[in-house]
């Protein structure tokens, strides 16, 4: 193995942040060498600087995050060079675009003066300006909901299974999310596939958390300025736009199935015992379908993201009354504060995000 180095030694040597080590780590690339059973403290072996270089080399190849375990594991030219001829064409496709694009561009130019390109297809400066709490609730023992919020991502993740593996498979899952997303609905869609994989290879080493899972919502900025929103199971986006409240998430459970094919009402559907039987999560299986969607982001629009905790508690009318209040962190106040008056039977998490433009 050679010699062993911190964390802290090998972001030096390899020019990561340790926050991008472990978050590298989550995902199932350049996981440390060995633990300090006693401390917990992860040791890196020398020969992972070279991995550590080929992983950054990759990325900034565009490589997707999910698929560079493969690529380390192969010890292999091949896929590299697949991976090489595949944006040798790619670019070649691009070029042949730009060149009868500008072709265009000249003929327009030509004939009308300048091009005026629509506000919806200029590169814009979106920002996600997010306020987020989660709480245990009276309740459940453990908090197994997790979230995390950032100018680029946003999302929440409602665990579950036995002891503590709930609480790992949301983590782990946000983690592998937050890894991978730079700015496409590629990236975040790999994320989530690559958070499965993740989730469900651990449960499959370790007795004790098997059968754990996670839901996920996320809402991402591209590079293009639109927001890319992505979901498996029962978290939930809403919309907030000019007042009125719309979900942008489908739920993946029985009842929802049921509600959209006509055979139960949403009143039905509220007592049904199989209200909470989800028909798909991340963690059971090696694979699982990802709701994806594009949505151009409007001046004043304010999103929600939540868990079950929140809206199995309040209303609609509650939830788009609530998010009235101007102050973002006030308004998140006042919504889970009134979801754990109401019963709090489950852990609750909400994260109230203003767009910025």
């Amino acid at each position: 193995m050679g010699s062993l180095m911190s964390i802290g030694e090998f972001s030096a040597g390899s020019g990561l942040s340790p926050s991008r080590l472990r978050k590298y780590a989550s995902a199932g690339v350049l996981v440390p060498a060995a633990v300090d059973s006693a401390s917990g403290y992860r040791y890196y072996s020398g020969e992972q600087l070279v991995q550590a270089k080929l992983v950054e080399a990759l990325r900034a190849a565009g490589v997707p995050l999910a698929a560079i375990p493969p690529l380390l594991m192969a010890g292999s030219a091949q896929d590299l060079d697949r991976w090489a001829r595949d944006l040798e064409v790619d670019a070649l496709r691009r070029r042949e675009a730009l060149t009868r694009a500008r072709e265009l561009l000249d003929n327009t130019i030509a004939s009308s003066g300048p091009l005026h390109l629509p506000p919806e297809s200029r590169t814009t400066m979106t920002k996600l300006m997010p306020v987020s709490r989660s709480e245990t609730g009276p309740v459940r023992e453990q908090n197994q909901d997790d979230v995390t919020a950032s100018e680029r991502l946003v999302a929440v993740a409602d665990g579950m299974g036995g002891g503590a593996g709930g609480c790992i498979a949301s983590s782990l899952a946000l983690s592998v999310l937050d890894a991978a997303f730079i700015g496409s609905l590629a990236e975040m869609e790999a994320g989530v596939r690559a958070a499965n994989r993740a989730i469900n290879e651990r449960a499959n080493s370790t007795e004790t958390l098997e059968g754990m899972g996670t839901t996920l919502c996320a809402v991402g900025v591209t590079s293009g300025g639109e927001l890319v929103i992505t979901s498996v199971g029962d978290s939930r986006v809403y919309l907030l736009r000019h007042g009125e409240l719309r979900q942008l998430t489908q739920d993946h459970s029985v009842t929802a199935e049921m509600v959209r094919k006509g055979e139960l009402t949403a009143d039905e559907a509220a007592d049904h015992p199989h209200r909470h039987v989800l028909t798909r999560v991340l963690g059971p299986g090696p694979v699982v379908e990802v709701d994806s969607s594009m949505h151009l982001p409007h001046e004043g629009d304010r999103l929600m993201l939540c868990t079950d905790g929140l809206f199995n508690e309040l209303s609609d009318h509650d939830l788009q009354s609530l998010l009235q209040e101007p102050d973002a962190a006030v308004a998140v106040d006042r919504l889970v504060d009134q979801a754990l008056a109401a019963g709090g039977k489950d852990n609750v998490t909400v994260a109230v995000v203003d767009v910025s433009l």
